[in-house]
């Protein structure tokens, strides 16, 4: 019996390195669609109805994950293979129970690995008659646990709001709850994953925690957005000591996420008293003020209302003047040991003035963007920005903002040594040149030199610091924003005479490697031949 497939990757030669690398029809397999888009992917899964999908989890708009998930609502017995980037990413495999038959690192993906994780997706479908309701009732307990924390976060009414958890299997028979919020240490998280797999990461802290809360009676995990919020309803009891109940499992969820994903927690825990209507105005505080700060990452509240009192004092712009001097002089030196000690000199004048935290991130990025366009010679990456404005601490802040202005340092122009006299690589920028109008992946690279693709692959990464995809995007967009400065061809000639046959891909990826679409760049910097 053949089954259809469907592939989905917003790198179009990606695509087609799938299609190529294995005989799929010998697998009784038949790729009846693929697509970069994950707005078309929902359109097409339509169309064809495939049993398999295989999809990259770092796609703009609607990632792999949150696909999946839209996928499984329509038919709940497909078949799901991830795609990511992220070597560490064995970390997750553990935890993390999607129902996806697996996980495969692009750069090192071979022949057999596919063929391996296929010949799992075909398994599960042979077996799939028994397991599949059970399988669409978890997926809509999952989908009314989501009902029942929004109505908690609204501040729905009590009575209803426990019949409804009561609908689902949650016994909330007590009047009084605790409650823990559950955010990343982001500096521990970029070491090891990249930004387009937080909602998958969060998503498997999640589960642990799920799998953690059957040994703990009246303790019921929930996940909103990146959050993950944990509810413990209990009975008021002298006898019992209820808050060392509720942080012994707090300690262990800090634990396993430790074991299993390498990566540090920020928890705050309520011990206050509260009534299920007053747990939705203190979640939102938590999450919309940092009054937890400066108390590192495990803070402990007894009293809601005296912790919700504390304030912080206005962070006086250009705060950060008297350092900026000394700091780009580290910079330009690399001074590593003298950008440490003037980020702990920073953390100390901050922590003892109890400054507001929002407006002394805002303040660090500002700092440190001006810095990077000093001196970096890379497009800088958001990731590590994105992650301060969502750090809820201190520490988390500082460690960033150290990491960020050491990569500015040993990544500054002139900085690094040109490896353009590498004989391979001369043969390689060759063969890019004679192929401008193709799609060239790493497997016709890896022909062309007689070289396994996977070992190519490594080989290129460590010789150039980026994978090939991104080295031939990035090569091609350079040449089209020179280009476009002096030539008067028209957007789909240029972009056919560089490989791209699709005019809305070849903006997507103008955009991602040269900051701005086609037009916005045509706009600014094209010279007019026609002006005197």
């Amino acid at each position: 019996m053949m089954h259809k497939v469907m592939l989905i990757d917003d790198d179009v030669p990606m695509l087609k390195v799938l299609q190529q690398m294995i005989e799929w029809e010998a697998l009784q397999l038949n790729i009846v669609g693929t697509t970069y888009s994950s707005a078309k992917a929902l359109h097409l899964f339509k169309e064809t109805w495939p049993d398999i999908v295989i999809t990259d989890i770092g796609l703009p708009q609607k990632n792999g994950i949150e696909l999946a998930a839209a996928f499984r609502s329509m038919k709940p017995d497909i078949r799901v293979i991830f795609l990511t980037c992220h070597e560490d990413f064995h970390y997750a495999q553990q935890a993390v129970k999607l129902n996806a038959d697996d996980y495969l690192l692009k750069d090192q993906l071979t022949p057999d690995q596919l063929e391996q994780s296929l010949n799992k997706s075909i398994l599960f479908l042979q077996k799939k008659s028994a397991p599949m309701g059970q399988k669409a009732s978890h997926y809509n307990r999952e989908l009314f646990k989501q009902g029942l924390i929004q109505r908690v976060i609204d501040g729905g009414h009590p009575e209803s709001t426990v019949e409804y958890a009561a609908g689902i299997g949650i016994s909330w028979g007590y009047p009084w709850f605790m409650l823990g919020v559950v955010n990343l240490h982001y500096s521990s998280y970029e070491t090891l994953y990249v930004r387009n797999n937080l909602s998958l990461i969060t998503y498997a802290i999640y589960n642990i925690a799920v799998e953690l809360s059957a040994a703990y009676e009246g303790i019921t995990p929930f996940l909103d957005q990146d959050n993950l919020i944990v509810l413990y309803n209990y009975r008021l009891n002298l006898a019992d000591n209820v808050c060392p109940y509720f942080q012994r499992y707090m300690d262990e969820l800090r634990s396993r996420t430790a074991q299993f994903l390498k990566l540090q927690l920020n928890i705050v825990t309520v011990n206050d008293k509260m009534d299920l209507r007053a747990v939705g105005n203190c979640y939102h505080q938590i999450i919309h003020h940092k009054h937890g700060f400066y108390e590192g990452d495990d803070q402990k509240v007894a009293d809601m209302q005296l912790h919700m009192q504390r304030v912080f004092l206005p962070f006086p712009h250009g705060s950060l003047d008297a350092y900026k001097a000394d700091l780009e002089r580290a910079v330009l030196k690399n001074d590593v040991h003298c950008i440490h000690d003037m980020i702990v000199s920073i953390g100390a004048k901050v922590r003892e003035k109890r400054f507001e935290p929002n407006e002394f991130v805002q303040e660090v990025t500002l700092f440190l963007r001006g810095v990077a366009m000093m001196f970096s010679g890379r497009k800088a990456d958001e990731a590590r920005y994105s992650y301060l404005s969502a750090a809820r601490t201190l520490e988390d802040v500082l460690e960033l903002a150290e990491r960020q202005l050491v990569f500015i340092a040993q990544n500054k122009q002139g900085n690094a040594v040109s490896s353009a006299q590498e004989p391979k690589l001369q043969q390689i920028q060759q063969f890019i040149d004679q192929h401008l109008a193709d799609n060239i992946t790493s497997i016709d690279m890896a022909r062309y030199l007689y070289l396994n693709s996977s070992y190519f692959s490594r080989y290129f990464k460590r010789l150039t610091g980026v994978n090939f995809t991104d080295y031939v995007h990035q090569y091609k967009m350079t040449i089209a924003a020179k280009m476009m400065k002096t030539s008067g061809q028209t957007l789909e000639s240029l972009a056919m005479g560089l490989g791209y046959s699709d005019r809305t891909y070849f903006s997507k990826v103008f955009k991602k490697y040269i900051g701005m679409t086609p037009s916005e760049y045509k706009t600014k910097y094209a010279v007019n031949k026609y002006a005197r």
